[in-house]
């Protein structure tokens, strides 16, 4: 609890602001009663992540979902040395890597703070436990996994859809914040075109 404070306190947050953050976010998705978001309170982790800091690195398994409180992040894989950013993600979205979370296998991505960063943490066993207790945190579960599958297809028919250009028009229209946030290397990256091109 100290370190929490600690970290409120330098970042201007509380650990109450904080949850109530992630419960409205839930509840946008889904309604669950009371005695329901208690025991999922229960198991949440505040995190405080440094800028550059790696959550999940290449190689060891995901085995949680984290929701940005505060800050920007993003996800990408080396291939020969090179890194291509897969996403970036900003405050108020859930982050995890699905298929290492959902087959329990080595991730071949890496997750990356880009900011000084505030998170909270679920784990995915420990919510399984507690689906013993409440049916509803099975709804709640599966409402956050259904929305990060809908905005990971969004991002993936952007690739299939669009060219670089567009892409381009439609990263400025859905996240024109990340051209302020997110060096542009990596935004380049994300959208599939070299950093010249992009400047």
């Amino acid at each position: 609890m100290v370190l929490f404070h600690f970290i409120c306190v330098a970042m201007k947050r509380d650990p109450k602001e904080i949850l109530q953050h992630y419960r409205a976010e839930l509840e946008s998705y889904c309604a669950f009663s009371l005695e329901a978001w208690e025991l999922l309170e229960s198991i949440l982790e505040i995190r405080d992540v440094s800028k550059g800091e790696l959550t999940l690195k290449e190689g060891r398994t995901c085995r949680f979902i984290d929701f940005i409180h505060v800050g920007t992040f993003r996800m990408y894989y080396l291939n020969d040395g090179l890194e291509t950013t897969t996403s970036i993600a900003i405050e108020g979205l859930f982050i995890t890597d699905m298929k290492s979370l959902s087959s329990e296998t080595a991730s071949n991505l890496n997750i990356q703070a880009l900011e000084q960063s505030i998170i909270v943490r679920l784990y995915k066993e420990k919510l399984i436990q507690l689906y013993k207790q409440s049916a509803e945190l099975q709804t709640v579960g599966r409402a956050i996994l259904e929305s990060m599958v809908v905005a990971e297809n969004e991002w993936k028919e952007m690739y299939t859809l669009y060219d670089p250009q567009k892409r381009y028009t439609f990263l400025m229209q859905k996240a024109p914040q990340f051209f302020a946030r997110v060096p542009l290397q990596y935004i380049a990256s994300f959208l599939g075109i070299r950093r010249e091109t992009l400047s």
